[in-house]
């Protein structure tokens, strides 16, 4: 492997190609043609989509790999060197279809069904169930090809420039998602957004390249389903007995009849393929009508023949030794799953899908903890005048996200209560204490709880935590539920020396001090 091949200096570019059977002179000089150039000045990765394939041909896949075979030849004799770009199967690299499917959980169906070429493929292949997940989500899974490589560029003619807008759109919704954030001003406000120094998934480029105007023999667009195609693989003879029955464009019905080479199929052949003595020969004789259509078409030929006989060549090689060209394509399918691993295990670490275990907190007994790190919040004691709501809000995220244990599995309920997995319901209460010694008082819906969790904040900024079990208060919450008929009940939790009483309706109070931080009543 070259120098050139392993450094990573160099910006990096990623296309593709459907196998739809062999290449003709559209894909060659709408793309292929462009990529042997890119190859010199970037860092390639060049695949062949068969699944891409697929999402129209899925109901007869037969063809499918003998065309990956011939696209990979195409590939090869038109001049990308394996040593200078990576050539590789899109199915043989498993880290697009899994950013894919991520994607998909991020992107708006609108912004699939808007993408131009959606409606017009349905329309133009009518013949074909298109109606299909895998159709509509084609435009995301390009997306995925491309973001997975984190490239600089994606080189495209203008017609395609839309797809590159869709991933540029992905890309970006998924960085406001995941990617690390920065503060940052914008006018007169401060924001918090993705810093564009650690963006996981960067908007690709658009590298504009020349995609010339290349008709097919009958005057349309060049395409292997309108069967008017010249192929990189035809004969000399194949090419000259086409060009011979290639449109002219309607005019000179008589060789006596000046042409215009401009507007005619023929002169758009010459143009792309011609030296310029040529050119200009058959341009000086078409307006003067010194030269007939059959000799243009024929020079025409001879200058096509001329540019694909070393293609042809590299071809008749690697025919002779298959074996080779699977080879190329399991080497560079290896090289772009490396590549492709590095962006994943980034985005596998944002998401929660990392394999390994950064982020999850041990389960240990609860008694092991720091209590007093946890429940010391001098720290926010700009909490303590806030209103009512805001601070009970707080106090309740505090207390779920650092003092119950990680075991303990709760799903929110209604305001202030929580669900265990066995469907008991939690209650989770909050006071401050109003001076030195006084007590904290709370109130509560009049519905029955399995547990009660009392957080009191004390005067020097203290946070107790009570799990009181319903079995210690059965008894005196259904009379208090009885007492307030629809209003809250209103209870309250006394400090008395080193112990903690709560009344409820009827004394005596009950001694709670043993709930203090006692989740294992809880279940895991």
């Amino acid at each position: 492997m070259t120098e050139q091949m392993t450094t990573s200096s160099r910006p990096r570019v990623l296309s593709g190609m459907r196998p739809t059977g062999k290449l003709h002179l559209g894909n060659y000089m709408g793309a292929l043609y462009n990529w042997v150039k890119l190859q010199h000045e970037y860092e390639c990765y060049f695949f062949i989509a068969d699944w891409h394939a697929l999402t129209t041909d899925y109901a007869d896949p037969s063809l499918l790999k003998q065309n990956i075979f011939e696209v990979a030849l195409d590939f090869l004799s038109a001049g990308l060197d394996p040593d200078r770009c990576t050539i590789f199967v899109q199915s043989h690299v498993p880290q697009h279809t899994e950013l894919h499917l991520l994607l998909s959980m991020i992107t708006p169906v609108s912004w699939l069904e808007r993408v131009p070429t959606y409606k017009d493929q349905q329309e133009q292949l009518r013949e074909k169930d298109l109606a299909t997940y895998g159709f509509l989500g084609y435009p995301l899974l390009q997306s995925a090809d491309i973001l997975v490589y984190q490239p600089n560029f994606v080189p495209v003619g203008q017609d395609q420039v839309s797809h590159v807008e869709l991933t540029r759109e992905v890309a970006r919704r998924f960085n406001y998602l995941y990617s690390p954030k920065h503060v940052a001003t914008v006018g007169d406000r401060t924001v918090t957004e993705p810093d564009p120094d650690k963006l996981l998934l960067p908007e690709p480029e658009v590298l504009l390249t020349p995609s010339p105007k290349l008709p097919g023999i009958d005057g349309r667009k060049m395409s292997k389903s309108y069967g008017n195609s010249i192929l990189l693989s035809d004969t000399t003879g194949d090419v000259e007995s086409k060009m011979l029955r290639m449109s002219n464009g309607g005019q000179r019905p008589t060789s006596d009849v000046p042409g215009d080479p401009d507007i005619c199929p023929v002169g758009d052949m010459h143009r792309l393929f011609s030296e310029p003595h040529v050119l200009t020969h058959i341009t000086q004789g078409c307006r003067t009508a010194t030269i007939r259509c059959d000799e243009c078409k024929i020079m025409a030929a001879a200058s096509i023949n001329l540019h694909l006989h070393p293609i042809r060549e590299r071809r008749a090689r690697l025919i002779e030794d298959p074996d080779r060209v699977w080879e190329i394509l399991d080497e560079g399918s290896a090289r772009a799953s490396k590549r492709a691993e590095k962006t994943m295990q980034q985005i596998r670490a944002v998401t929660g899908l990392s394999r390994d275990r950064s982020g999850v907190r041990l389960h240990q007994p609860f008694q092991e903890l720091d209590k007093s790190a946890s429940r010391n919040l001098t720290a926010f004691k700009d909490w303590w005048d806030l209103d009512a709501p805001i601070l009970t809000r707080n106090l309740r995220e505090r207390w779920r996200t650092d003092l119950l244990p990680s075991g303990k599995v709760l799903k929110p309920d209604a305001e202030g209560v929580w669900i265990t997995q066995k469907g008991q319901r939690i209650l989770v209460a909050v006071a401050k204490q109003n001076g030195p010694g006084a007590a904290w008082e709370f109130s509560a819906k009049p519905k029955s709880y399995e547990m009660l969790v009392l957080l009191c904040w004390d005067e020097n900024y203290y946070l107790r935590d009570f799990v009181v079990p319903q079995k210690l208060i059965l008894g005196e919450w259904i009379a208090a539920k009885k007492n307030a008929g629809k209003s809250d009940i209103k209870f309250s939790v006394e400090r008395s020396g080193d112990r903690y009483l709560l009344h409820l309706l009827n004394p005596p109070p009950i001694d709670i001090t043993s709930t203090e931080s006692e989740y294992s009543v809880i279940p895991g």
